[in-house]
């Protein structure tokens, strides 16, 4: 039942897929205008992906990443999307019932990408939300680990997302220093998910600034770099979720990288893709133009949400990266919205807190009786009741229509 403005007026808007809309029109525009079949694309292809198709990802690492030193395509590996890559990474590292640390919030399905199939077990390190970009956190990941080995298993890998999913905001580098040393001292992998790196679109003077893995001269002095992994593709930088194409760059570990090449035929991508995406690349004046187009729109459409916070009294994260912003309802929407549905008296209305539950209801009825979806904190793991995650890059007159709805729904 999902919204269409010509064909599904009252259907659900959909603001809790992280897709990039605001280039969708651009985008579809410039892949019509690029390819046509032709013989080759009925052919196997490279499923590590083909030197002319690495060599622009590593053209796009090198004018946007400010890497230490140039990344070449021998560097990086292909796949049918990031899902395929974190399974493949933890098929690498880990063995099955393997520990996979993963701090919270953090995005839905990391579970599923590492446990499915790999059989790893990710393991969500939870602590306070005020100290998910301090440093103190990393005592909870001790703790974490002294758990794991009391139970005699075994920790083999440090996940995180850098911008953040769902905060939206860039890990300030002391913090990641202490993440490095403490993956050093227990000798864990780092996977570093880059995935929203050119989709920063507040560089103030105020704010954390995003700086990739790769542009560190130093990284050397708090972990072994050949335990570092970096991940990033086409779904949200570029807004090409249905393109199913992600890549994992490691230049500090070769041996890695022949096993992922080794495991990539289980990743195979259309050769028709392949060759349609390195000729969209190819075009580095229209793809550096994109960027910036897309970032100005981030910030426009994020700030439209924001104001609508702050003016509703909704306590939010502010964030600088990424297509959504994470918030916390008013714990009287909670009230109204069970008084509303007869759960609760008026009388009762006022002793009314925020729980797993009552987050559920919410969320429920915003979907079915506000049609706006947007997925509730405990999809993130979350540990305090209220948080959503609200996606705002979407076309400018879907979020009026969202913001709209929500204002109603939530009794705002």
């Amino acid at each position: 039942n999902g919204y269409s403005k010509d064909t599904n007026p009252q259907g659900i808007i959909n603001a809790g897929i992280a897709a990039n809309k605001t280039i969708t029109p651009l985008l579809v525009d410039k892949l019509n205008s690029l390819a046509k079949v032709i013989d080759s694309d009925l052919e196997y292809n490279s499923p590590q992906g083909g030197p002319e198709l690495r060599g622009e990802i590593a053209s796009m690492f090198n004018r946007h990443f400010n890497p230490v030193a140039p990344v070449i395509p021998d560097d990086i590996v292909v796949t049918n999307g990031c899902t395929t890559a974190i399974e493949m990474l933890a098929f690498a590292t880990c063995e099955p019932g393997d520990r996979i640390l993963i701090p919270t919030p953090c995005y839905a399905a990391l579970d599923s990408d590492m446990s499915a199939r790999p059989q790893a077990r990710a393991t969500m390190v939870e602590m306070p939300l005020e100290e998910t970009m301090c440093v103190s956190q990393i005592t909870y990941f001790e703790r974490a680990i002294a758990e794991i080995e009391a139970r005699d298993e075994r920790a083999k890998m440090l996940f995180l997302m850098s911008p953040h999913n769902p905060l939206g905001v860039s890990y300030p580098k002391p913090v990641l220093r202490a993440f490095f040393e403490f993956a050093s001292r227990h000798n864990l992998f780092v996977v570093v998910d880059e995935i929203y790196a050119l989709s920063v679109f507040d560089r103030s003077d105020n704010v954390t600034p995003f700086e990739s893995v790769l542009s560190w001269p130093d990284l050397d002095a708090y972990i072994d770099p050949s335990a570092v992994i970096v991940l990033h593709g086409l779904s949200k930088d570029f807004g090409l979720n249905g393109f199913r194409m992600g890549w994992i760059l490691s230049p500090w570990n070769k041996q890695l990288l022949g096993a992922l090449k080794n495991y990539s035929a289980f990743g195979y991508r259309p050769a028709y893709t392949d060759r349609m995406i390195t000729s969209l690349l190819s075009d580095h004046e229209f793809i550096d133009n994109l960027l910036v187009t897309s970032q100005k729109l981030l910030a426009e459409n994020y700030k439209q949400t924001a104001d609508f916070c702050t003016s509703n009294g909704i306590e939010f994260i502010p964030c600088t990266a990424g297509h959504f912003v994470w918030l916390r309802l008013p714990v009287r929407v909670c009230a109204k919205t069970l008084q509303a549905l007869g759960r609760i008296t008026a009388a009762e209305a006022s002793k009314v807190q925020w729980s797993m539950y009552n987050e559920l209801v919410v969320w429920e009825n915003l979907i079915c009786n506000e049609r706006v979806y947007m997925p509730p904190g405990q999809a993130f793991s979350s540990v305090e009741g209220g948080w959503f995650r609200l996606t705002f890059s979407i076309s400018k007159p879907e979020l009026d229509l969202t913001l709209d709805r929500l204002s109603r729904g939530c009794f705002l």
